[in-house]
Order: C-alpha cells, then sequence, then structure tokens
C-alpha cells in the first residue's frame, strides 16, 4: 500500500518536469491531460497506485483477523471497501484522460462548457468524485473501526487512538480538505488547485501511515 501511496503522489514532480499548470487553481489530474509534459508518465502512476490499492485492499480483506465487535468489523469492511474503490477509480481516472487543461486554456474551458469534448471528460470527473469518495469512506471506517475496538465502556475516546494519533490527524486533514475542495469547486476564488493538493497529500500521508507496522508509526 505503501507503494501504492507514492505513486499516487507522483503529481508532486511535475514542475520539476515542465509543467507550468497553476498549483493555486488547476486539477492535479491536468498534469496527465493530453499536450502535458510527460502525461503519459503521470497517466501510467496513476495507473499503478490504483492497482495497488485495488490489490492491497483484496489482500487485507484475505489476511486480516476479524474485530473483535460486530461494529468493529463493519467498519473494518467499510474502510476496505473504500480503500478498494479509491483504487479502482484512481484506475478508471489514469483510462480517461483529459484531452485539455480547462483551468489554463480558455478556449478548452468554453469547450467543456458547451460539450464540445470527448466523453473522457464527463467520465474523469465521475472517477475523480467516485475516488474522493471512496478515500472518505476508508477514513471514516478506518476511525470508526479503531474507536469501536476500544470500547470496553472504561477506555475515553481519545485514549482508543493512542500510538495512532498523527494518523487520525492526516484522517481529519483530508476529511476538512475535501470539504474545502467542494467549496473551492462551487467558488474558484477559494483555490481550487491548492484545495485539492491538500486533500490527495493528507490522503496519501494517511495510507502510508495506516501501511506502517504499529512499531514504526510516528506517535
Amino acid at each position: 500500500m505503501i507503494g501504492g501511496a507514492v505513486l499516487y503522489s507522483a503529481w508532486l514532480i511535475a514542475p520539476v518536469l515542465g509543467s507550468e499548470l497553476s498549483p493555486l487553481t488547476s486539477y492535479v489530474s491536468e498534469v496527465g491531460a493530453s499536450g502535458q509534459p510527460y502525461a503519459r508518465l503521470f497517466r501510467a502512476t496513476d495507473l499503478l497506485a490504483g492497482t495497488a490499492l485495488v490489490v492491497a485492499a483484496a489482500l487485507i480483506w484475505r489476511a486480516a483477523p476479524r474485530a473483535t465487535t460486530r461494529a468493529g468489523t463493519a467498519a473494518a469492511r467499510g474502510a476496505l471497501l473504500g480503500l478498494l474503490v479509491l483504487g479502482a477509480a484512481t484506475m478508471c481516472d489514469a483510462l480517461m484522460p483529459l484531452s485539455c487543461t480547462p483551468t489554463a486554456d480558455a478556449a478548452c474551458a468554453a469547450r467543456e462548457l458547451a460539450g464540445q469534448v470527448p466523453f473522457t471528460h464527463l467520465g474523469h470527473a465521475v472517477s475523480s468524485g467516485i475516488a474522493g469518495f471512496g478515500g472518505v469512506v476508508a477514513v471514516l471506517g478506518w476511525a470508526l473501526w479503531r474507536g469501536a475496538e476500544g470500547a470496553d465502556g472504561r477506555t475515553p475516546l481519545l485514549r482508543r487512538f493512542d500510538g495512532v494519533r498523527l494518523t487520525l490527524g492526516a484522517g481529519v486533514a483530508f476529511l476538512l480538505a475535501t470539504a474545502w475542495t467542494l467549496l473551492a469547486m462551487l467558488e474558484p476564488a477559494l483555490y481550487l488547485g491548492l484545495a485539492q493538493r491538500a486533500q490527495i497529500l493528507s490522503l496519501t500521508l494517511w495510507l502510508v501511515l495506516v501501511a506502517l507496522p504499529p512499531r514504526a508509526r510516528p506517535r
């Protein structure tokens, strides 16, 4: 899963490879749009990242022991289902790249508004939304699982997250950044590009922290 998280953040090197897209206003996925520097590389890393997350979810589902409570079991399964959806939708993102960059090209934005772009634009928007939803389900499912496993009537809620508070913080940051991204889609002045980058970075950090062995996790 760590490999998937690393590949999921490959867009960070786009400026080094010649991308001139604004980090404040552009969609992250525009680095893979037709005509962008190394677009195929970024599509490939997205495809591999999604594949890695799907495989990780399947392996964890098979290998993980059952939770000690019904609520914990349901939450854990929800988290893995969210991870699976995130991975599958990320693969779809890679397979349906944008034909142009609507945030940087006014003509592209006009064609998109008029419905004169390939169907991949709509497909990409849908799969990106599903990926975000999968991430939210995964984070919330994990948090509910941790809370349910320590719900013995004596352990305070925060104590149930001992040893994984940084992971919890990354998850909360992702949820807040997701809300910011949704608001920025309605109001461009809220820096959609920055919001989406914060969203993806916090999710990437959460994936890495969840995947680390307990003793290796920062507290």
